[in-house]
Parts: structure tokens; sequence; C-alpha cells
């Protein structure tokens, strides 16, 4: 299937290259006239401040497989076989025999073309023009040399690609006919597929890649290799390669993250329009805009009830492309999973108080570590693919997967975010999301307590205790906060930054130590710092948040040390909403007002646990 959704979207996409071809970057320029007599030097077409330049100007190149044998494509090559041009390390008798056989291959288009621009090459070697032009400066082995002949692309005129594709189809041609399994139809049959995947596009592959090929007897059916037992016609070959390099290389269709394993490319088949990247990745304001609304209306378009997503994530092994994933998917049941993604990880900011929706990158962001800044400054994650980011290689991927096809995240993500928080001593909207998210579908969780999971603060969720640990936790934090701010004393250490994460592992042993501590704080704010009804106000909290609990937690499964960060998170939020709407005159609260209009203050809250 995967490989008829890749042809489907190469006669849908609209691209016209000729068979065996492929877009490649021409370096050096040498147009003749049709005499064969050169009209000027090499052309460098290379431009290095242009990124789609650097290596020299597009341009579509007759391409089939080469591996070991001799094998020169027609009008454009490097410059061993267009010159004979010998480079370090290269064989004089091996480049003398692929320049032989590129003159050769010139010589038979001629005769087969004589209308072409074949003749005039043939004359440029035959006159001996060929030996009195010595490398241009700055030649490399690897880069192609084309020939234009009265200024026209000789390689890319009608009678390069009429005789290019026979040379091609009987390089690559199996000599038998057959039913093709991809478009089901009898045609010539390949031996090998004639093209491959640029390795710079599969994450992990060391060399260009193969999507099907079997080289070794031991691991084809019968002991056959090739295509034997996989007949795909020449014209199926060439577009599924063609489909695959093209999705792959469009960022607006593939996405891959340094360090991460795979590549993911996505396409969508029979019309919508609908962009499921510019929804999860981008965040895309209309395009959510649109998806939350239509089940609403109750009306969903009659072309996306007949699309087709389709997505595939490859990683590489040498000259293999290792396909890890492949979805297809009607476009109705993706706008579904998605409105599910954001109703499962969207969260609180503990900062502005707003329930957030968080890009994929940054949730694989997140997982990483925190690095803190120095002398107090803003800290920042570490790289993707960077030295000791310990980051999951597939964390990206499986975050899409989650996003696209509603699938659960492993438990051991689960137990990796919440080591890196414990270790980062960083709660943050995104790490609260992943939180969030892993709990909603974990797999083992019953459907109503999923329900309980809520974006923000929910006082009826009380089971498991560890979630109205978490709170009385935040409620602590802040108190010790509040004393120092009106003390107008600097902090070295909060209350969460010493403790957060062995509550984590184990509340009751700091919440039953830190309620001691709590009363001394409770009478600072009574006696010498004057501000009682602040003392009642968090007295009255806490002893609120300690009726609900029978026992406070001490050995924490994975789920209940989630439910623990998660309760924290948001009753920390749910506090700074309440001041920040009582400073705007929308609501009273007994609680102490933001920490500028107390004194002042060098307190940090916010990101950090």
């Amino acid at each position: 299937m995967l490989l008829q959704r890749l042809v489907e979207y190469a006669d849908t996409s609209g691209d016209n290259t000729p068979k065996f071809y492929a877009r490649k970057p021409v370096r050096w320029s040498l147009d003749i006239d049709d005499h064969g007599v050169p009209r000027g030097g090499f052309v460098d077409t290379a431009n290095k401040d242009d990124p789609g330049h650097r290596f020299g100007v597009p341009r579509l190149v007759p391409a089939v497989t080469r591996t070991a044998g001799i094998s020169p494509v027609l009008a454009v090559d490097n410059g061993e076989y267009v010159f004979g041009w010998l480079s370090e390390g290269a064989k004089p008798e091996r480049v003398a025999k692929q320049h032989d056989a590129f003159r050769a291959l010139i010589t038979e288009w001629a005769a087969a073309e004589p209308d072409g621009p074949g003749p005039a090459i043939v004359a440029f070697y035959r006159d001996g023009h060929a030996e009195r032009l010595p490398p241009p400066p700055g030649w490399a082995r690897g880069d192609l040399i084309g020939f234009s002949v009265d200024g026209e692309y000789a390689a890319g005129t009608g009678a390069a690609r009429r005789f290019w594709a026979e040379v091609a189809g009987d390089r690559k041609g199996s000599g038998r006919s057959g039913l093709c399994l991809v478009c089901g139809q009898v045609q010539p049959l390949l031996q090998t597929v004639p093209q491959l995947i640029p390795r710079r596009w599969v994450p992990g592959a060391t060399q260009n890649a193969s999507l099907v090929s079997m080289n070794e007897a031991a691991h084809g059916y019968e002991l056959q290799t090739s295509l034997a037992n996989t007949p795909i016609c020449a014209d199926c070959g060439l577009k599924f390669t063609t489909a695959l390099t093209s999705l792959l290389s469009d960022p607006l269709h593939s996405t891959a993250l340094s360090g991460q394993n795979a590549r993911l490319a996505w396409w969508v088949l029979g019309g919508s329009t609908f962009d499921p990247w510019a929804t999860v990745e981008q965040l895309d304001p209309a395009q959510i805009r649109n998806l939350i609304a239509s089940p609403a209306d109750g009306t969903e378009a009659t072309v996306d009830d007949l699309s087709r997503y389709c997505s595939v994530t490859v990683g590489g092994n040498v000259a293999r492309v290792v396909v890890r994933d492949w979805v297809e998917q009607p476009i109705s049941q993706v706008k579904d999973n998605i409105r599910a993604w954001f109703d499962d990880h969207q969260i609180v900011d503990a900062w502005t108080g707003e329930v957030v929706r968080i890009k994929v990158s940054q949730l694989a962001r997140a997982a990483g570590r925190f690095e803190a800044g120095r002398n107090g400054g803003p800290g920042n994650w570490t790289k993707f693919g960077a030295s000791g980011e310990h980051r999951p290689p597939d964390m990206f991927h499986r975050l899409l997967r989650a996003a696209l096809l509603k699938r659960p995240l492993p438990p051991k993500l689960l137990h990796h975010v919440i080591n890196r928080i414990r270790i980062d001593g960083r709660l943050d909207p995104a790490r609260a999301a992943l939180i969030r998210l892993a709990l909603r579908r974990h797999p083992t969780l019953p459907a109503h307590e999923r329900e309980r999971l809520t974006p923000t603060l929910n006082v009826e969720h009380k089971q498991p205790p560890a979630y109205v640990a978490g709170r009385i936790f935040a409620v602590m934090d802040d108190l010790q906060r509040t004393v120092s701010r009106v003390a107008d004393q600097r902090l070295n250490t909060t209350f969460a930054e010493r403790y957060f994460g062995r509550a984590i592992d184990n509340p009751q042993v700091v919440i039953v130590s830190g309620r001691r501590t709590v009363q001394a704080w409770l009478k600072r704010l009574r006696g010498p710092l004057r501000r009682p009804t602040w003392s009642d106000a968090y007295e009255r909290r806490l002893d609120d948040l300690f009726v609900q609990i029978d026992a406070i937690p001490s050995v924490a499964v994975l789920t209940d040390k989630a439910q623990f960060i998660l309760g924290y998170h948001q009753q920390r939020a749910e506090m700074r909403t309440e001041r920040l709407a009582a400073a705007a005159n929308k609501k009273n609260t007994d609680l102490p007002p933001e920490p500028d209009d107390v004194a002042p203050t060098t307190d940090d809250e916010g990101d950090d646990a």
C-alpha cells in the first residue's frame, strides 16, 4: 500500500520529471557550437551564499543507480567520465574506461538521434577539444559537468530524453514482463530500482539508499536476488522513488530534528486542503479554529470524507531505507485525533494563567536536559543532537504519532520526563503538558479518572492522594516565598528548589517535615511581619487540603509521581490566576498580592519548580 500511495501522489503532484531523470546540482557548464567548438571556458554555477545553489544550479539530469560497475549517463556526468580527469586516489585504468564508455554512449546517441545535440558533442571529442581543456580551478571529483550546444542544455532536449529512456530501461529492466504489484498492470518489469533516495534525507544512512532491494540470495525468497519476487514495473519504480524523494526534501511535507533517528513525510490524497502539520506544529490559529468549530456545526466537507492522510517515517541503515512507521487514515479521522490531542495535552500556564497548546517540537525539546543560566540568567534547553541532550532519539516522532494517530505514550517516556523534572528542578508548561498527556493516555487509567485530569486545577480531583499532595507542596512553597518577600530577604534556595525532587518520590517525608517549618512561617507572618490575614489564608488552604487525604503517600508509583507534579503545577497556576484577577478587580482573594505589589524581590517563580 505504501508504494501504491506514493505512485498516486506522483500522479497527482504535477511533477513532470522525465523517466530516469532526477534533479541534481550541475556545477560546471561547457557551451559548444554545433561544430563542437567551445564557445568559452567552463562556467561555475555554484553560489556559496545561496543554499539552493551551493553546489551548482539544480537541473534535470539523466540518473540511474550506479554501483561498482562502469555506467555513464548522457551528456552530463563527473569529470572522470566526461574528460578522463584524474583526482587523488583515482585509478587511471578505471578512469580511462569510464571516459571511453561516456564517449561511446555519446556516439550511440548521435547515431540514434542525428538531429539532436549528439553530433556536436561527438565533433567536440573527435577534433581534440577535450584534450585542450584542463580542469577548472576548484574542480572536485563529485562535481557534475554538463554540455550545452548553442546555449541549449543538451541533457534536457527531447532527443536526450528519448534516447536515455531506452538506455536506462535496458540497464535496469529484467528483460521480462509481468503483473506489477503496484499498479496491477502487465508491464515490463525492473531488475533493480533505477534510482536511490539521497542519504541526506534518510537519517542514519551512510550512502544513498534504496526503498526496495534484495542484494543477497540469503535474504530473498527462494534465494532470489534483486526484484525477482517483487515484480515492479519501470514506471512505478520511478514514480515511488521520485515521490518519496520529493516528499522527504520538502519542508512543507516532512520533518526531522537533529539527533532524532527518523524523518517523517506526509501527504494528502483526495483533494483536501487540511494541513495537519500547520495544526499541531505551527499552531495555525485559522486551522485550529476551523478544526474545533467543525464538529459543533455538524458539517464535514465531503472532500475530507473522501480524502486520505498518509505518512511514512523512515530511517537508514547503510544503503537501505528503513520504514519505521506507515500510516493511512481518512482525513476526518485525523481531524478527530488532533482534537483529542489538544484535549489531552493543553495545560494552564503557571505564569499567565491561560490554557495553552504547545507545538510538538517544543514538547520534544522539553524532554531534553535543561541548562540553567549563569549568574541567574535565563537557561535554555540542550539543542537537538547535542552531546548530553539526554533526549530519547524517537521522542519527536512518537509525539507526532500521538497527535495524528491518537497513540499513547510509552511508560518509559513518562518515566524519562519525570526524571528530567527531578534532575533539572524545572517544570514549565511544556513538561506539565507532557505529564498530563501521558496520564490521559495511560492504558490502565479508567475513563472516569481520565476526565478528572483537566487542563486547570480540578478541586474535585482527590484520588489518587498524590495529586492533593502536589497541591499542598505548591501552597507551602508559595507561603515561603511570600514570607521572604515581605521580610525583604533574598532566598538562595526556595522550598521547591530544595525538596521538589525528593517530594516527587516520597511526598510523605517532605510534607510531614515541611509542616513543622510551615508553622514557623505562619507564626512569622502573624507576628513580626504583621500580616495575620495572610497567615490565616494560608492556614485555611492547607487545612482544607490536608482534610482531603487520609494518608500522605509515601512510596509513589510512576502515575502517582505524575499526579503529584500535575497537582503542584495546577495549584501554583491557580493561585497566580486568582491574584491576577484580584489585581484587575475581577475577583476577591485572601491571598497576598503579586510580588511587585509587596516588596522588592528577586523571585523567579513562573517556569521553574
